[in-house]
């Protein structure tokens, strides 16, 4: 089920799905309500610099929620 949506929070990088084949480093949105593998419309799902950009911002975006992971649209830095 996909949920469009806004979430506000923090932009990192780490480890997910550790010890499965898919284990990679990710770009995560840590809110409030959960945390979030971070994915840009079009961009690529594993190695994504525009994303790569925003580890250690906090931003407010706009997208799809589709399970674990939050499919952008626009997002926008914002302050404390």
């Amino acid at each position: 089920m996909i949920f469009t949506m806004q979430l506000t929070g923090q932009v990192t990088k780490k480890p997910f799905a550790e010890g499965s084949k898919s284990e990679h480093d990710a770009v995560m949105l840590i809110t409030k309500e959960g945390e979030y593998v971070l994915r840009r419309r079009g961009g690529n799902p594993f190695s994504d610099p525009e994303l790569d950009k925003l580890v250690g911002d906090r931003i407010r975006c706009e997208g799809d929620l589709t399970g674990y992971t939050f499919l952008m649209d626009t997002w926008a830095e914002i302050g404390e």
